[in-house]
C-alpha cells in the first residue's frame, strides 16, 4: 500500500509498507546428490536391479527422504516527508526499513524402509532435523536541503546538504539433531543426537554527509560539484572517516542557436568523474577471540582472527564520458556511455605466519584493479503508423577486467579457489591450469600418448614433465584459459503493436567471452568411470579430451567450458480488452497476457545448463559457480488479467 498526503500546498508526506509470506519447498539436488545426480550419473550395469539404473536413491526414494523448506516473511515500510519552506528553499526527510525472517529447514523424517544394508542414504534415513534460523534488519535516514538561486539571467545555482545514516543487523541461530528413536518424531529435542546450539549476532553502521553545487547555464550547459564523507563502523581504528569527490559535466547541444538539423532533433554530451567506496566486511578489522574451557574448567578464550586496525574501504576512481542521441523525428534514440574504473587499496588476505599466534587470513588494502567498459542502448521505431507499431531495443555491455598490481612486491599472483586466481595483467579470479595442446590416440590401447602441454613460452612440453610424474617441479606450467565473467552481455528485444489493443513481445539476452567448470563431464568421466561415451568410445573425440579424462584428473582444462549462451528470455501477447468487456466485471479496463520465458537456448557449452550454478565459497572463491547436477532452468507459461477500477 502506498499513500500521498498533501495537507499543505507547500507539504507533501509519502508513505508506503509491504509484506511478503511465502514457503519454498525445494528438492535435493547438487551437493545433496537427488534426482538430477542419480539420472546423470545412471549406469546401464544397474538397470536388472533395485535400483533401475539409477546411481544412488530412486526418485520417490528421494521425495520420501529429503525436505527442505524455507519459510519466508519480509516486511519493507517507508515515510518521506517533503516541504518547500520558501519559493527558493526545500528539504526532504526519508525513513526506511527492510526487516526479513527467514527459516531454513532440512528434515529427514525416519523411514525404516530405506534403512537397510545397500541402501545409499546410510544413516540419514534414521532421522535428521536442521534449523537455520535468520533475521535481517536493515534501516536508513536520509535528510537533505536545497537551495535555487538565479545568478543574471542565463545561471541558475542550486546548492544541495544531506546526510545518510545506514544501519544493518543479522542474527542467526543455528541447531541440529539425529537419529530419531521411532518415526513420526520430527523436532530436534527428539533426536537422540544434538549438537550444541549456535547463535551469532552481527551489527554495522555508517553515517555520510555530502555537499553539492550545480551551475546550469540556460538550462542546457550543466556542471555539478560535489563532495561527500563516509564512515563506517567495519573500519580500522587507525583508519578514519574517507572523503569522494566528484564532478559531472552535461551538454545539451542540440539547444544551442547553431543547432538547424531537424532530423537530429535531440544531442546531449556528458562527462563525469567520481569516486566510490566499499567497506569491508564486518569484523574483519577487529581482532577476535573465540570461547574455550581452559584448565580446571575455567572460561578462557583462544585466537580467532588477527583483525587489521588500518583496514580502510577498497576506493574506486572512475572516468565516464557519454552521448545521448535522437534521429529522425526521435525514431532512433542512442544512449552510449564509456568508462574507465580504478579500484585502489582493493581488499585481499594474506596468510598469517604461524608464529603470530592467529589462524587463518588477514584482510589488507593493497591491490588494484582496472575496469574499461562500453555500455550502449538503441531504441529503434522501424515502422509508426495509425493501426500498428514495430519498436526494438538493443542493450548491449562489454568489459575488460585486469588486476594492476596485487600489493605485494614480487608476487605475481594468490589463489582464489580451486584452479583460480588473481594473477597482475589478468582478469579478476581468472582460470589458470595446464592447457592440452596436443594428443595422440593409440588405436591398440585405446590410451592418450605423446600428450604435450603449453609451456607458457608459445611452445610445448610434456604435461608431467621429464620424469612422466605429475606434482614435480618440471610440470608444465599452469596457464590462463579465460575470464569467469562475461566480456560481453546484452539483449535484444522487439515489440509490435496492432490495432492499439494487441501487444506482441520477444526477448532474447545472451552472455559471451567466459568459462564455467563442468561439473557433471567431472563427475561422470573422471570420478565415476563408465559413466560417460568418452570412456567407451575414445576414438570418437579429441585425444586431447581424452587425454585430460585419462590423466586421473591431473589435467582439467577440458573441464572449463565455454559457457556462452542466448536464450529466447521472453514471448508474450497481451490484448486490451474492450471498454464494454471490462465494464461486466466492474472494472474500467482490463488486459490479460500470455507469457513464455526460457523458451530456448543456443549454447556450446557441454553441461546441463551455462546459467546454473553449484559451487562458490572456497572452491570457487566467489568469482566462479561450478555448474553440476542442477535442475536448468524452467520453460515456464503464465497466464495473467490486470484490472484497472
Amino acid at each position: 500500500m502506498n499513500l500521498t498526503l498533501t495537507p499543505h500546498a507547500s507539504l507533501e508526506i509519502q508513505t508506503g509498507i509491504g509484506y511478503v509470506d511465502g514457503e519454498i519447498h525445494s528438492s535435493a539436488e547438487a551437493g545433496y546428490g537427488g534426482r538430477v545426480w542419480s539420472i546423470v550419473l545412471a549406469d546401464p550395469r544397474k538397470c536388472n536391479g533395485p535400483r533401475r539404473c539409477y546411481h544412488s536413491g530412486l526418485p520417490e526414494e528421494y521425495d520420501l527422504l529429503y525436505r527442505f523448506t524455507q519459510d519466508a516473511r519480509r516486511l519493507t515500510a517507508s515515510l518521506q516527508i517533503q516541504q518547500q519552506l520558501r519559493p527558493w528553499l526545500r528539504h526532504r526527510l526519508a525513513y526506511g526499513t527492510d526487516l526479513t525472517w527467514e527459516d531454513n529447514i532440512i528434515f529427514y523424517p525416519r523411514v525404516d524402509s530405506l534403512v537397510t544394508n545397500g541402501s545409499p542414504f546410510g544413516n540419514e534415513a534414521l532421522g535428521y532435523r536442521e534449523l537455520d534460523r535468520r533475521r535481517v534488519t536493515y534501516w536508513s535516514l536520509d535528510y537533505s536541503a536545497s537551495a535555487e538561486a538565479r545568478l543574471g539571467d542565463a545561471l541558475a545555482a542550486t546548492t544541495s546538504v544531506g546526510a545518510q545514516y545506514y544501519r544493518d543487523s543479522r542474527t542467526s541461530f543455528f541447531a541440529w539433531g539425529s537419529i530419531f528413536p521411532a518415526p513420526g518424531l520430527n523436532s530436534i529435542s527428539a533426536a537422540t543426537q544434538r549438537g550444541q546450539p549456535v547463535e551469532s549476532f552481527e551489527e554495522q553502521a555508517s553515517l555520510g554527509v555530502y555537499a553539492q553545487e550545480q551551475l546550469a547555464w540556460r538550462d542546457r550547459l550543466i556542471l555539478t560539484l560535489g563532495l561527500r564523507s563516509d564512515d563506517h563502523s567495519a573500519f580500522g581504528r587507525n583508519f578514519d572517516r574517507i572523503t569522494y569527490p566528484k564532478v559531472s559535466l552535461s551538454w545539451l547541444v542540440s539547444e544551442e542557436p547553431f543547432w538547424r538539423w531537424a532530423w537530429f532533433p535531440t544531442l546531449r554530451l556528458r562527462a563525469a568523474y567520481g569516486e566510490s567506496g566499499k567497506q569491508p566486511t564486518a569484523y574483519a578489522a577487529i581482532r577476535l577471540y573465540n570461547p574455550s574451557v581452559g584448565t580446571g574448567d575455567q572460561p578462557g578464550l583462544t585466537p580467532a582472527t588477527l583483525g587489521n586496525p588500518n583496514l580502510g574501504p577498497e576506493r574506486g576512481k572512475e572516468w565516464e564520458v557519454g552521448v545521448d542521441a535522437g534521429l529522425l523525428e526521435d525514431r532512433v534514440n542512442v544512449e552510449f556511455t564509456w568508462y574507465d574504473k580504478r579500484t585502489v587499496g582493493a581488499i585481499l588476505t594474506r596468510e598469517i605466519a604461524p608464529s603470530v599466534g592467529y589462524p587463518g587470513v588477514q584482510f589488507f588494502n593493497a591491490g588494484e584493479i582496472l575496469n574499461r567498459a562500453v555500455e550502449l542502448l538503441t531504441r529503434v521505431r522501424p515502422m509508426q503508423r495509425t493501426r500498428w507499431t514495430w519498436d526494438v531495443t538493443l542493450n548491449l555491455a562489454t568489459n575488460t577486467n585486469r588486476v594492476l598490481d596485487l600489493g605485494l612486491g614480487d608476487l605475481s599472483w594468490v589463489s582464489a579457489g580451486t584452479y583460480l586466481r588473481h594473477q597482475k595483467g589478468y582478469p579478476v579470479g581468472s582460470w589458470f591450469e595446464k592447457r592440452v595442446v596436443s594428443a595422440r590416440l593409440d588405436p591398440t590401447t585405446k590410451q592418450a600418448v605423446d600428450v604435450l602441454c603449453d609451456d607458457g613460452r608459445g611452445g610445448a612440453m610434456p604435461c608431467a614433465g621429464a620424469d612422466g610424474r605429475y606434482g614435480t617441479d618440471d610440470d608444465a606450467p599452469a596457464v590462463y584459459l579465460g575470464r569467469t565473467t562475461p566480456k560481453v552481455e546484452g539483449s535484444i528485444s522487439t515489440t509490435v503493436g496492432l490495432l492499439e489493443r494487441v501487444r506482441l513481445y520477444a526477448m532474447v539476452d545472451f552472455k559471451t567471452g567466459y568459462r564455467k567448470l563442468d561439473g557433471n563431464t567431472r563427475v561422470r568421466c573422471t570420478f565415476f568411470g563408465g559413466r560417460c561415451r568418452e570412456n567407451f568410445y575414445p576414438e570418437e573425440f579429441d585425444p586431447k579430451r581424452i587425454a585430460g579424462i585419462q590423466s586421473n584428473r591431473n589435467l582439467v582444462d577440458f573441464l572449463i567450458d565455454d559457457a556462452s549462451f542466448a536464450k529466447l528470455r521472453e514471448v508474450s501477447l497481451s490484448y486490451l480488452v474492450p471498454p464494454r468487456w471490462a465494464r461486466w466485471l466492474r472494472a474500467e479496463r482490463a488486459t490479460v497476457t500470455l507469457a513464455g520465458r526460457n523458451l530456448k537456448t543456443w549454447t556450446r557449452y557441454r553441461g546441463l545448463e551455462p546459467e546454473a550454478m553449484f559451487l562458490g565459497g572456497s572452491r570457487g572463491g566467489n568469482h566462479s559457480l561450478w555448474e553440476q547436477t542442477t535442475l536448468p532452468q524452467l520453460t515456464q507459461w503464465s497466464f495473467t488479467v490486470n484490472l484497472g477500477f
